[in-house]
Parts: C-alpha cells; structure tokens; sequence
C-alpha cells in the first residue's frame, strides 16, 4: 500500500508534486498525483504535501492526525511583533510548579519547530519539581567547583559554588522547574535543538509561564558527567541547551527595554 493518497475531492493541481522537495510524489497520466514507491524510504514526513494541498484531500499513511489551522484565531502582524517583543528572561519565581498536562501542552507545541530535513532530533528531560532542580543544581555546582582551578574562567566558577553554598540559587534563579534540549553527538546540526528550546520559550510565554536560559547549567552539565547521569544522558548524546522555568514572580512593567540597532547590510 502506498504511503501516499487522495481521495475523490482531488482537483489535480499538481500542487503536492510541486512542494514535494524530494521529488516522490509524481502525477500520473490521468492528472492524479501519487508516490514513486520506489523512493518512498527517501521521504522526511515533512508532511508539506498535506499541509498545502487546497482541498484537503491528500493523506499519509503515517500521519497521526488531521489538524485544521484555524486562521481567524492567527495574531496580525503588530500583535505577533509585540508578543514576540514582549518576552524577557525570568530570573524571580514563584514556588508553584507547572502542571504536567500545561508542560505536556507547550511541549506539543514545540514538536513543530523547524528542523533540518525535518529530522525532529531533540530528546527532552524535564525535571518536574523544585526538589529534583535542586539537586540538579547541587551537582552543577559540585561540578564546577571540581574544575575551578582549570576552567578559562575560575572566578565565574568560584562565585557560583560561594553563592550555592550560602543557598542562594545563582544556578537557576528559584525557578521550580528545568526542560533540557538534547541530541545524539552525530546530529549535524545541534541548532535544531537551540531553536526547538526557543520554541519553548515562546510556547511557555504565550501561557502565562515564565522561562531563561540555562547558560550556567549548560556549562556543567555538557562536561560534568555526575549532572549527565542524574538526566540519564547517553555517551553519544550532547546537552544543546535548557530552560529553566516557572510561574514568573514579578510580571515585567508595561515598557519594553533597550534594544541596540540591528546590525545588517542589505546587499
């Protein structure tokens, strides 16, 4: 059976063909587009072909579902430049963690971000509670005061393990809650990953949660092989990146901060 079909509501356009970037889906004599079995191992299940056929008519066999985008709900421009705008780094949280099917939500959200080859690489560890974050954190800050004489930066190094010790949390800024972004070590490119944690970060903002980045924690946790355990890391895995999250606890004012000028040249 093929993996590729339309129904009777076809229009031959030829469009699925068109947007098809492997070249798989071919159009037959008769005008009706269908797949190139013997290339059909070849397909990314970028799914391109059903998400732009007009009538809705093309299906794939390994397509789960069938989600309408709903366009009267999509933001305009100026309200999606202000969203956009309006995020900023959380750095003060409240206690109270997310709940698991909102974490679950934004998660689902982030599993369409764009990907080379729309090879969806990133596996997550999410840490669900204040109690395993800090232990995360008792381990980063172990691991950074194992390399304090070593590392290129040492007094970086050494306030994070005074601060830790005194309990005041440098590492995640009280957040609760910790989402790590990982991939296998021969993924070409670990930036699917820093834009699926961006996903995140846009997804988490748009319910009302808070994130930052994990920058210190990264910094352990990629050469620190007691944090890689405590997440269950592989050896042939790499830690792109994390964010730390929460319920923000101070909700930023109503202007937006200082911005330097982009820089570009237009050519």
């Amino acid at each position: 059976m093929s993996m590729f079909t339309v129904d009777k509501n076809c229009v031959k356009c030829g469009l699925c063909s068109n947007i098809c970037i492997m070249g798989i889906i071919q159009i037959g004599s008769d005008g009706v587009p269908y797949s190139d079995g013997a290339r059909e191992a070849e397909c990314i299940k970028c799914g391109q072909c059903v998400s732009f056929c007009p009538n809705s008519c093309c299906y794939l066999d390994f397509q789960e579902d069938r989600v309408a985008v709903d366009n009267s709900i999509l933001p305009d421009s100026l309200v999606a430049e202000m969203f956009l705008r309006s995020r900023r780094s959380i750095r003060r949280y409240k206690k109270e963690p997310v709940d698991a099917n909102l974490v679950t939500r934004i998660l689902e959200t982030v599993r369409y971000s764009p990907s080379a080859s729309n090879g969806q690489p990133v596996r997550w560890v999410v840490s669900m509670t204040r109690e395993k974050t800090l232990k995360i954190g008792d381990l980063v800050a172990d691991a950074f005061r194992k390399t304090t004489s070593t590392t290129i930066n040492p007094q970086m190094y050494a306030f994070v393990v005074s601060e830790w010790g005194k309990g005041h949390d440098v590492i995640f800024r009280g957040a609760p809650q910790l989402a790590v972004a990982i991939v296998k070590k021969s993924h070409r490119f670990p930036e699917d990953a820093a834009i699926a944690l961006t996903y995140f970060e846009l997804a988490a903002h748009a319910n009302g949660v808070g994130c930052c980045w994990g920058g210190i924690f990264t910094m352990a946790a990629r050469n620190g092989s007691a944090v890689r355990d405590s997440l269950e890391v592989e050896e042939d895995e790499y830690i792109v990146g994390a964010q730390m999250f929460g319920y923000p606890d101070i909700n930023s004012a109503h202007l937006l901060p200082p911005r330097k000028k982009t820089a570009v040249s237009f050519i």
